[in-house]
């Protein structure tokens, strides 16, 4: 390895055909906005083939599992469901009906 690029997190993400744009974002703590927050600043782009993403994340959820098994991650319970425009549509024709 013969460089090493530092991330504080990723801006977003495009897929384009075979291709995933990685843009990755660093805080710029020494330079404040006008309402007084960190400057962001988009530092790098990532660019890899859809299968190398699809491999690079199955080999960020091993390592999350390992941490949240080692005690060093905790799970967060699942999110509450997100019920459809057409559950909800459901519902209240069901309830209309009564």
């Amino acid at each position: 390895m013969n460089q090493e690029i530092f991330a504080d997190s990723i801006s977003a993400v495009h897929v384009t055909g075979n291709l995933v744009r990685i843009d990755l974002m660093t805080v710029q703590p020494h330079l404040k906005s006008d309402n007084g927050q960190p400057v962001v600043d988009i530092s790098k782009r990532l660019i890899m083939p859809l299968d190398g993403f699809v491999q690079a994340l199955a080999v960020q959820e091993n390592i999350i599992k390992q941490l949240i098994e080692a005690g060093v991650l905790q799970q967060n319970p699942p999110a509450a469901s997100v019920v459809s425009l057409t559950d909800k549509r459901a519902e209240q024709e069901a309830g209309e009906q009564k």
